[in-house]
């Protein structure tokens, strides 16, 4: 079991909403989109303790940037991605999941580092799960 399982998941739902299908990336942007999102995650937070006192539950955290030429596009990215994931339950193998929950975020910002500037909201989620129990 891998965090690459629950980052496989997040993007997948992300990606099937089909208006930000070919513009959401995983760190690296390629090409020159006007309106994207950029999706970020951590290595995984493992807590709890099996029998033999390896650790068994995962957390995930995702730290999406969704960007835009303007606030508008930079908000209506944000509320698309928020709109799939927040609340949603993932389905990963050997997994119970639970919902998506939102971990926070920063206002809409400017980006002036880059030419033409751009505009930039933050948010990040959480992604928590639990060895699925076993079949009898």
């Amino acid at each position: 079991m891998t965090v690459a399982n629950h980052v496989d998941a997040f993007l997948g739902k992300v990606r099937a909403d089909a208006a930000l299908a070919g513009d959401v990336f995983e760190g690296n942007v390629t090409g020159d989109p006007d309106r994207y999102a950029n999706v970020f995650h951590d290595t995984g937070f493992w807590t709890g303790h099996d029998a033999h006192g390896n650790p068994v539950d995962v957390e995930v955290t995702f730290t999406v940037h969704s960007v835009g030429t303007t606030r508008e596009q930079a908000v209506w990215v944000s509320d698309r991605v928020r709109a799939a994931v927040l609340g949603w339950r993932p389905t990963v193998d050997g997994r119970r999941c639970w919902k998506v929950a939102s971990a926070g975020s920063q206002p809409v910002q400017k980006d002036t580092d880059v030419t033409p500037p751009k505009f930039f909201a933050v948010d990040r989620y959480v992604m928590r799960s639990t060895p699925a129990p076993k079949e009898p």
